[in-house]
This record gives structure tokens, sequence and C-alpha cells, in this order.
């Protein structure tokens, strides 16, 4: 009977599961192969894909999604590409910044299930929680760490130091939202708000369920 039920349980999962698939541009191309879209904007190649649509799935209350950007310095000089530069817009127009890793560390640990009391922990809760951790895995490409391995949510975001010439850099950018409750998202570029809020380059995805 168990079986039968986690049987039905990942089909579930898996009829359901969300779809983030990226839309060329005139000047961004799309890589089928690994979902990520590239673009190139004054000698520097950035790529972006989905890293995980929950970084971590047992949060209810507040969804952080991550993308994972690789920034490739193909010029003669340094350049910075911090992750405050990449702001996330969805269907509805709504503005996501960039989360620092210590906010993103903050909200996942303040609903750890570690902090349930002892009564309603049990093998029927564990054997809950592996069957969600095992179900995760149909909405991200990541693996499920940050409750387990919270240090990986320092060590995977995107550096924010400076890109020497001729080098690349790759990273983790996360964002408070839910794509599951939108249509389609879009990172867009924008190294200064105060000087012109017009992206120089922009990646969207369709969210398909």
């Amino acid at each position: 009977m168990r079986l039968i039920l986690i049987v039905l349980v990942l089909s579930f999962c898996a009829s359901c599961a969300v779809k983030v698939t990226p839309v060329a541009t005139p000047t961004a191309t799309v890589n089928m192969e690994d979902n990520s879209i590239t673009d190139t904007h004054d000698g520097v190649t950035i790529t972006v894909k989905l890293d995980a649509l929950s970084v971590a799935p047992y949060i209810v209350t507040e969804n952080v999604t991550s993308f994972l950007l690789t920034i490739d310095n193909r010029t003669e000089h340094a350049v910075s590409y911090p992750s405050s530069f990449f702001v996330l817009k969805d269907g509805g127009g709504y503005q996501f910044n960039a989360l620092a890793p210590e906010r993103v560390r903050e909200i996942v640990s303040k609903d750890t299930v570690y902090l349930i009391p002892y009564p309603y922990v049990g093998y029927y809760y564990l054997h809950d929680q592996a069957l969600m951790t095992h179900s995760s895995n149909f909405a991200s490409t990541a693996p499920f760490y940050a409750e387990y391995h919270p240090q990986d949510i320092y060590t995977r975001a995107l550096p924010e130091t400076p890109i020497l010439k001729q080098s690349k850099v790759s990273g983790v950018v996360y964002y408070l939202t839910d794509l599951e409750q939108t249509d389609r998202a879009e990172i867009q570029l924008i190294p200064d708000t105060e000087i012109s809020s017009e992206p120089l380059v922009r990646f969207p995805f369709i969210v398909e369920k």
C-alpha cells in the first residue's frame, strides 16, 4: 500500500511540474541542451539558466527562486557585475531585486524542520519528508541542500568581486519570488537604476505549468 502511495505521489508531482524555458531574443541565443540563454554586451558574455524554483521546498510563506549566472569577461580590462545589477520581473510586472546570501540563509533557517516539537517528529514525518525531498527534483535542477547544508548558499552565490580580463565567474543569484504564480519571467541587466531603468540586456523565460 505504501509503495502504491509513493508511486501516486511521484506521478502527481511529475504531472504538475513547472517548466521554465528560456526564449531567444534578437541578440540572445538559447541552448536547449542545458536550458540556458546567452547574450553579449560590451565584450562580456552572460549566460543565465534556472537553478531552482524553490531553494527550500518546505518554506511556504517566503519562496526563494535562484538562477545560475556565468559571466565571461572577454575584454582586456576588469569589469564588475554584482548580483544587484540583475533584476527579475515577472509576468505581472512585479520587480524583484537580488537577495543577499545572508537574507536567504535567514529565510531558510526560520522554518527548518528541526524546530518542530518532539511529539510530532517521527517515522511517518521523516518518511513524508523524504518523499517531498525526492519529488522536489522534478522542479529543480539543483540538489536539495538549503536546510542541511546552509553554507552552500554562500559558496554557490555569484561572486561580488571584479572579474579580471579574459576571465569568467559563475554563481547563483537569489530572488524572493514564486515563479509558479506567473507565466513568464525576465532577468534584466540594469547597472544603475538612478541613471536609467532601461535594461542593457534581457533574459526572458516562459513558465509552463
